[in-house]
């Protein structure tokens, strides 16, 4: 069996990076259920093509600890999850990534979704929102090819990805850098990605 070496020594020796990581993962979570507070208060419920089976009294913070061996949190609302059809509005907090804040969506009102996207298209370019090519919503990226950037000059490019897709999966990234000292900066894009998303699930 290999020895430990010093530097795993050393950090063997360090109990105060489990006190900062509770610390500031309560943080996050207290950010996440104001932030519910917050999108509920902006929610049209009315306006909305949601699945049928949608409860929008419904929502939920969720923490774990190996996404990828890396502990995360997240916010789904509004959110449907059947068999047969996703919508749902995620808030997710990932160690050593950042936050990303998407619209996934599936089943039988993605034809409408798509449409209203690329109606949409001028108001939605070069605003930070990405669309994802993955194989499944739930991987993260916010850059390499599993997501295409919405540019003004490349609708046709997002048209072409959007006819493949068997859900979509549109999101906004916030880097860490930027939450130094600027108050509420994760609410604030949440919020605003969500309004900016607000077109695509219309009726």
């Amino acid at each position: 069996m290999t020895p430990f070496s010093r530097d795993e020594i050393e950090f063997l020796k360090q109990a105060a990076v489990f006190s900062w990581k509770e610390q500031l993962t309560r943080k996050i979570q207290l950010i996440f259920e104001t932030l519910h507070d917050e999108l509920a208060a902006r929610l049209d419920s009315e306006t909305l093509l949601a699945p049928a089976e949608m409860d929008f009294s419904r929502w939920q913070v969720v923490r774990g600890e190996r996404f990828e061996e890396l502990p995360y949190a997240y916010l789904d609302f509004p959110q449907a999850f059947s068999r047969r059809n996703k919508f749902a509005y995620r808030s997710m907090f990932w160690w050593g990534h950042g936050f990303f804040f998407a619209m996934i969506l599936e089943g039988e009102h993605l034809d409408h979704y798509r449409r209203n996207l690329l109606d949409a298209y001028e108001c939605l370019a070069d605003r930070g929102l990405m669309l994802s090519l993955a194989e499944t919503p739930w991987t993260w990226a916010h850059r390499g090819p599993n997501v295409l950037a919405l540019r003004s000059d490349n609708r046709g490019e997002v048209a072409d990805a959007l006819a493949q897709r068997t859900f979509l999966k549109l999101q906004s990234f916030l880097d860490f850098d930027r939450l130094l000292g600027q108050e509420d900066v994760v609410m604030r894009q949440a919020a605003e990605t969500f309004e900016l998303l607000r077109p695509v699930v219309r009726r």
